[in-house]
């Protein structure tokens, strides 16, 4: 974290003028023809020929083949109609790992020759649906834990090594298990523990490097990774208040957050400083909290990373919580139409305090997002916001597996939140003009791996920082990415000893927050599994950036939450195709510090601003000295743009408008502006360029209302600093909304950031050339 002295406020970016009118356009092309057969066929006989030339290093228990296909489109099923090819996992990033024998590697090589030669082999649709033919090689066998933290130091090491799940549990499989073994005490691998389930064959080892890289070359190995890690113990809820020291009252003038919830036991030691109003809005039930949900999630909106102040001992409240009770003693809604509670909260909330920022951890179980009409709490989420022009941050809604036949937390993870429609987010999740917050795990080693390290069937569904195994996958109305960002908010432990992979409880792998029930129980923290405990994290950072830039609207604030997120490491390793891994982490975790302050090396321009319909808007972005600079290092630009749209149900078009930006390189504002006021859009992209490939294409981004894309530059040639650099918003209104809104306002962000390890100051020149901008404005 920066020292307060090298912490600045964002900048002002000015809008360049005019304005001018989105000129209409066909939509998409047609898609590409498929490759030459022939060509095709013969590519895949050489890539098969070169692939079983190889030599195996490491060989498996018997002489089969591993091959890793590269499949698009392709139900694997459809491999095994090739008499020979036996289909063992499908993973990620559509890759199909296949045992071939002798005579099903020349039963598929035949049809590969048939095709080559232009000939129709059976089951042709099968070859083209392939892309690759390769080897499971060793880098395929690290494991997410290791590619983001690398090896243990040290002569030996424990890691835990899975075998592929070959033949069934039992007698077909003991020859593969003798076999390791075997190849264990030849390599002097120190057998800690092993795992034989149906689904999972598991071995914790005592290794050197030299059997470490041995093990990576094995073919009966799929892959090698760390053991569990990172822990939440019983004693790090135990804290009492006497070793906290005095907690200071929340200073006068702080920003407003209203958790709409079961209430507040607002006379918790560490809420009462930071306590503002409490209300019920539910007939004959007071405004405490006699559940404990609403107790958690008010604590972790008020200080965000409750983990981290208890590993420093220190909570500072710098926000003020408003509580309106809005569930039962039970946390549920059941005997009135809880949309009229949160209208009549937010609006004595809005009229009374001014408050901007709601946080609504609920969601409805029997309600998945199926991609149909947007109708209930999302429907009146969307509406609250555009009316008030308010920010509600919700949780996407915890996946609780009670469809049949329940997942295997472990062994299945993360497929079953993508593949399963049961897995799809909750109402109100789905709402567009609100921050839907997915969770991830925080600690990997549950109560039982703590108490018995030695024992390798005690594991946490996902390892540190990836999707916890119950947080809801997206995608939003119109594909719209959901959720939006991620934040902690717990994991689950399993025992894999059992065939079921049985959920443990009571495995401290959730996120501390205060208890309600401190009187009774003496503790003032329990731990919280769920997404309704993630969403606080991303409110309290909305607070705290109310708290630097007062007169931020709720469109500033997304903009600002969403430039600022990024995928972790850890879920990048899961090796998710992008549209996958947007369905589950968003736009990634944000960055509270990066949200609110910028640094010399990273720095954020702000603006704000209302489009007419079916208008462009420009903004010239300046660019400092050192970006321009020669040497090749990483840096990147953010573009982020929020707006909140009205909305409609009774169309197939749910809003009543779309807004999407381009960042697009000209010699002027004139030479820019002509190709977007004359130019057909199907015609633009040779007239202009996007400034770098963007890391989320604009027909996935264009379809939320808040959107983000980073532009990374590794070298700065002529070309460019000859050009200027200039991001173009557009807002588009289909027939039906003309005239519903003559004016749309959004808020657009704009991050230059450097991260390499040179010095520059970004921040020191762009306040020089904003502050030139104006004078010439003037």
């Amino acid at each position: 974290m920066p020292e307060a002295s090298d912490r600045h406020q964002h900048l002002p970016l000015a809008r360049s003028e005019p304005t001018t009118q989105r000129r209409s356009g066909s939509g998409f092309g047609a898609k590409k023809a498929p490759p030459d057969p022939k060509k095709h066929g013969a590519t895949l006989r050489d890539a098969l020929d070169d692939t079983l030339a190889l030599t195996v290093a490491e060989p498996g228990f018997d002489p089969r083949r591993l091959l890793k296909l590269a499949v698009e489109g392709l139900d694997p099923s459809a491999l095994e109609a090739i008499n020979g090819l036996e289909v063992v996992s499908q993973e990620e990033k559509a890759l199909v790992v296949i045992f071939a024998t002798a005579e099903g590697q020349q039963e598929f090589r035949r049809r590969l020759d048939l095709l080559s030669r232009g000939q129709q082999p059976t089951r042709q649709e099968v070859l083209f649906a392939i892309k690759g033919v390769s080897d499971w090689k060793p880098e395929d066998r690290i494991g997410p834990a290791i590619r983001t933290e690398g090896l243990p130091i040290g002569p030996k090491f424990v890691l835990d090594v899975e075998l592929w799940p070959l033949e069934k549990r039992g007698q077909n499989r003991r020859p593969m298990t003798e076999a390791f073994a075997q190849w264990c005490q030849k390599a002097g691998a120190e057998l800690v523990d092993q795992l034989n389930q149906e689904a999972i064959v598991l071995y914790r080892l005592e290794i050197d490097q030299a059997t470490y890289d041995r093990l990576l070359q094995h073919r009966d190995v799929r892959v090698v990774d760390l053991p569990p890690r990172y822990q939440l113990s019983a004693g790090d809820l135990e804290i009492d208040l006497a070793s906290l020291g005095p907690i200071a009252e929340t200073p006068d003038g702080a920003p407003v957050v209203a958790v709409l919830d079961s209430g507040v036991a607002s006379n918790h030691p560490l809420i009462a400083p930071g306590m503002g109003d409490a209300q019920s809005f539910i007939a004959d039930l007071g405004a405490n909290d006699e559940h404990g949900h609403g107790t958690a999630v008010a604590g972790l909106a008020l200080y965000g990373d409750i983990a981290a102040c208890l590993e420093a001992k220190s909570f500072v409240p710098r926000l003020r919580i408003l509580s309106g009770r809005i569930t039962d003693s039970t946390a549920q809604a059941k005997s009135q139409f809880v949309e009229n509670q949160i209208i009549a909260a937010v609006e004595y909330f809005v009229e009374t305090y001014g408050c901007k920022i709601f946080n609504l951890s609920l969601g409805d179980s029997r309600k998945p997002y199926l991609g149909n009409h947007v109708r209930g709490l999302a429907l009146t989420v969307d509406t609250l916001s555009r009316q008030h022009q308010v920010l509600f941050v919700i949780s996407a809604g915890n996946y609780l597996g009670d469809d049949e036949p329940s997942p295997k937390w472990k062994t299945e993870y993360p497929s079953y939140l993508l593949e399963r429609t049961s897995a799809r987010i909750l109402d109100p999740a789905p709402a567009l003009n609100a921050l839907t917050v997915g969770s991830i795990a925080r600690y990997d080693k549950p109560r039982l791996a703590q108490r018995y390290p030695m024992d390798v069937a005690y594991h946490a569904a996902a390892l540190r920082d990836q999707p916890s195994p119950f947080s809801r996958s997206g995608p939003g109305p119109g594909g719209a990415l959901k959720p939006d960002v991620v934040a902690y908010g717990g994991n689950y432990a399993v025992n894999l000893r059992t065939a079921a992979e049985d959920r443990q409880a009571n495995a401290l792998l959730g996120e501390p927050a205060p208890a309600h029930n401190f009187v009774s129980s003496s503790r003032l923290f329990g731990d919280f599994l769920g997404t309704s405990f993630a969403a606080p994290h991303v409110t309290h950072i909305a607070g705290r950036l109310l708290g630097e830039y007062p007169e931020a609207s709720a469109n500033l604030l997304r903009a600002l939450i969403v430039a600022h997120a990024a995928v972790p490491k850890a879920a990048q390793a899961l090796g998710l195709t992008p549209e996958k891994l947007g369905r589950l982490v968003g736009y990634g975790q944000p960055q509270r510090e990066r949200c609110i302050y910028s640094i010399e090396q990273c720095v954020s321009l702000i603006a704000e601003e209302a489009i007419g319909e079916n208008q462009h808007h420009f903004f010239e972005v300046p660019l400092p000295e050192d970006f321009l600079g020669p040497s090749k290092r990483h840096r990147s630009i953010t573009v982020a743009l929020a707006h909140t749209p009205l909305v409609r149900t009774t169309r197939v078009e749910y809003r009543g408008s779309r807004m999407s930006f381009r960042l697009v390189r000209g010699k002027t504002l004139d030479d820019v502006t002509s190709v977007f006021r004359w130019t057909k859009k199907t015609e633009r992209s040779p007239n202009i360029k996007e400034f770098r490939p963007p890391s989320l294409g604009s027909n996935t981004r264009d379809k939320g209302t808040v959107q983000a894309a980073t532009y990374e530059v590794k070298a700065i040639d002529d070309n460019v600093r000859a050009q200027k650099l200039f991001v173009v918003v557009t807002r588009s209104v289909p027939a039906w909304a003309e005239g519903w809104a003559h004016m749309d306002p959004y808020a657009l962000t704009v991050v230059l950031e450097d991260r390499s390890n040179v010095q520059v100051r970004y921040y020191q020149q762009l306040e020089i050339q904003l502050r030139q901008r104006a004078r010439a404005r003037v």
